[in-house]
């Protein structure tokens, strides 16, 4: 159908190109924002990392904090993709929130280039072009590919060696599979929930390789051999992380608290599988618009058959298709949820890696709308209706990308870069943000120090709706003055929190503590100037 709208190469190259070009204007924007975001937590603590590679542990297996004291406080999280690139483009550029968030999205632009050529290589063409425009322009996409977590460069990574290994499959040309081999297993280490992509590419396999009368002993013997070059490395560096979590403080691996089998099935049903806060998020994330559309394209007969496959293809191309492919990875992602269901809601950065999927059932759908319409009004129209439906689209989610750009936590940021103005170096610093545990004060302020309550207190008592434990929370600020704390920031809110529900707490810190005025703050983001009273925080001296 579009075919006739875009009869010449040049002119789809071209409509890609714009495509692209869209993209990256979409995530370039504020793309200095501070790590202030709905996300700050997640970023922050990224960002702790990168820093710690820049000044000076530059070894990758050891990725380090800054937010549990002066010691050398290692963490078993994935590998750091993300963090050591952004560490060196910092000697480069400079410790800028900029740099950290353009890795991001330079990895999430070339993610939306290589789903292009998975779709062309799956369904055709003219599908391809309208599901990476549906993935371009997804405002959740777009929210994740500016934000400073590992989860566009695993996405990124993974459609790019389905890709290839699709590439494989079609011509057989083993420099496709060996770089399909070793980009997944960078995905996969990169960030390990890449690895249920690996369902929708097994469905590949067996499809494509029937299709060509190739599924023999000989070829799967290759393939699994590369799935063995894939796995073993990804195991190792996983079971090394695990023995990191465990040796240094503060014992912490990534992601640990999100399966089924830690709080039992019967946490996840009686929480209704979490399937309320699934929709809340999915219809922040996607619009409900799109979800129509990608509910509609579960349920439409996908794109491609040899009597409308692409005469400029060549053949063995045309007859090897993968066209289910996208709902495989609908269901991996199925079989990912039911066994992660909370944490995917509670971190919906996680949720990134069933994007390209329903950008593709979206697109499928558009195209059945184009192709209806091109009955009737001509192909022309059809695609200019194509046009207005993603623009409207994109005006819906334009409202909801100014709430995920929302500066949920500037206090926190502020006080951050107050204590950086009023502290020497070396000075470790304890802080309380928005939320309990989060480390965006800690790592603006450049400076080392903890989180309040300590992060090795998280396992063994519920902070996370506030501190319960007056008596335990006074031990553990003494405990921190013995090791030396020079200084307690914390926001605003938490401090009035704390002041209505901890008075025993509250008055320790009074009696105990000094406050301090802090210095004109000459920061473009921040909008007050935060003296001793401000609305955004207050810091106390630690004798």
């Amino acid at each position: 159908m579009l075919k006739k709208a875009f009869q010449t190469k040049s002119s789809k190259f071209y409509l890609l190109i714009f495509i692209l070009v869209l993209a990256a204007v979409l995530r370039f924007f504020l793309i200095d924002q501070p790590f202030i975001d709905g996300t700050s937590w997640r970023e922050s603590d990224t960002a702790t990392i990168a820093e710690n590679f820049y000044r000076g542990n530059w070894n990758i297996l050891y990725p380090e904090v800054s937010w549990n004291g002066p010691a050398n406080n290692y963490v078993g999280y994935e590998f750091q993709t993300l963090t050591y690139i952004t560490a060196f483009l910092y000697r480069i550029f400079g410790q800028h929130d900029w740099v950290a968030r353009s890795v991001a999205v330079l990895f999430g632009l070339w993610g939306i280039f290589a789903f292009h050529q998975l779709v062309r290589r799956v369904w055709n063409q003219e599908s391809a072009l309208v599901s990476t425009a549906v993935l371009a322009f997804l405002p959740g996409n777009i929210c994740v590919d500016r934000t400073f977590v590992p989860d566009p460069v695993m996405v990124s990574l993974v459609v790019t060696s389905v890709w290839l290994l699709v590439a494989y499959l079609q011509t057989e040309h083993l420099h496709y599979l060996l770089l399909a081999s070793l980009i997944g297993m960078w995905g996969f280490l990169t960030k390990i929930s890449g690895i249920f992509v690996g369902i929708p590419m097994l469905y590949a396999v067996l499809t494509i390789l029937s299709s060509k009368q190739r599924l023999r002993s000989k070829q799967l013997a290759l393939l699994g051999g590369a799935a063995l070059l894939i796995l073993i490395p990804v195991v190792a560096y996983y079971l090394w992380a695990i023995h990191i979590s465990r040796t240094y403080p503060p014992y912490h691996i990534a992601a640990s608290g999100y399966w089924v089998w830690k709080f039992g099935l019967h946490h996840f049903l009686k929480q209704n599988y979490f399937l309320p806060e699934l929709y809340a998020q999915l219809t922040w994330l996607w619009t409900k618009p799109l979800i129509i559309l990608i509910v509609v394209g579960l349920f439409l007969w996908p794109p491609y058959s040899q009597r409308n496959s692409n005469a400029d293809e060549p053949l063995e191309i045309r007859a090897s298709k993968a066209p289910w492919l996208f709902h495989w990875w609908v269901l991996a992602f199925v079989i990912y949820y039911l066994i992660a269901a909370q944490g995917l809601v509670e971190n919906p950065t996680n949720l990134n890696i069933i994007n390209p999927a329903v950008a593709a059932l979206a697109g499928n759908t558009l195209m059945a709308i184009a192709s209806f319409t091109q009955r009737i009004v001509g192909a022309t129209r059809a695609v200019v209706l194509i046009a207005v439906i993603l623009l409207i689209l994109g005006g819906v989610g334009s409202k909801n990308l100014k709430s995920m750009y929302s500066p949920y936590a500037e206090n926190a940021y502020k006080l951050g870069l107050a204590l950086n103005q009023i502290s020497q170096p070396n000075d470790l610093v304890v802080t309380i943000a928005q939320d309990i545990g989060d480390p965006i004060a800690i790592y603006y302020s450049r400076r080392r120090g903890w989180v309040f309550p300590p992060a090795t207190t998280w396992s063994k008592l519920d902070w996370w709706n506030g501190i319960r434990d007056d008596s335990e929370a006074i031990r553990l600020l003494k405990e921190l003055q013995t090791k030396e704390a020079k200084w307690f920031g914390i926001v605003k809110n938490q401090k009035d929190k704390i002041w209505k529900e901890n008075p025993k707490l509250a008055e320790y810190i009074e009696q105990k503590f000094s406050p301090i005025s802090t210095p004109l703050l000459k920061c473009k983001h921040c909008k007050n100037i935060a003296f001793q009273d401000s609305p955004d925080y207050i810091i106390y001296r630690i004798p």
